[in-house]
């Protein structure tokens, strides 16, 4: 038996109590996300198809913004993040949140549009996440993750997210993402793009 990953959230995080502690400032990483084969993370997505359509507007693994029109990708709307890269008063590399698609204000249980990396995320793998983020910038290549977070005391979602590197006036500083959910994190979990 397989679990499905659903990019429609609703029902999971409709189930969220509403009053939360620590967390109702950001997500909280639940285990330390993980890397996966790419290969993999597209089988358990069922992304090729999408990927093919990035890949084809991509030039060296980094999708160029110019070419790029959000009616091609539609059905994972609610699912898709822009981030710009950007740095803190101390120096540091961080993400601002650009866009982000229902389903992930969802699981922030707010608007995340303006908000950076450094201010949603929390807890200890907040650094993992955000060294994802920067080696999938550097590396110019796709990425793809899974990990969980907490939504909630009691409440958590998984996720499998994919990193495209993004050239836009032609400098590489941003990032298409799309988060894909469940409420399961078995090694056999599929994905899919189906509502709940």
């Amino acid at each position: 038996m397989s679990t499905t990953f659903l990019a429609n959230l609703q029902s999971i995080a409709g189930k969220a109590p509403r009053q939360f502690s620590e967390i109702e400032a950001g997500f909280l990483p639940k285990k330390r996300p993980q890397a996966v084969d790419f290969a993999k993370a597209l089988e358990l997505g069922a992304f090729h198809d999408t990927h093919a359509q990035l890949a084809a507007i991509s030039e060296d693994g980094v999708v160029d913004w110019d070419r790029f029109d959000i009616a091609d990708f539609v059905p994972y709307i609610t699912s898709i993040a822009t981030f710009e890269q950007t740095e803190t008063p101390d120096g540091e590399i961080d993400f601002i949140y650009r866009v982000a698609g229902e389903n992930i204000n969802r699981v922030a249980k707010r608007n995340l549009r303006g908000c950076t990396l450094r201010e949603v995320l929390i807890g200890p793998n907040r650094n993992v996440i955000l060294t994802e983020y920067i080696q999938t910038l550097a590396e110019r290549r796709p990425s793809a993750s899974r990990g969980s977070v907490d939504i909630s005391d009691l409440t958590w979602v998984h996720y499998l997210r994919f990193l495209y590197p993004v050239r836009r006036h032609g400098a590489v500083r941003h990032l298409l993402n799309f988060m894909l959910f469940a409420s399961s994190a078995r090694a056999d979990t599929r994905f899919s793009r189906k509502a709940i």
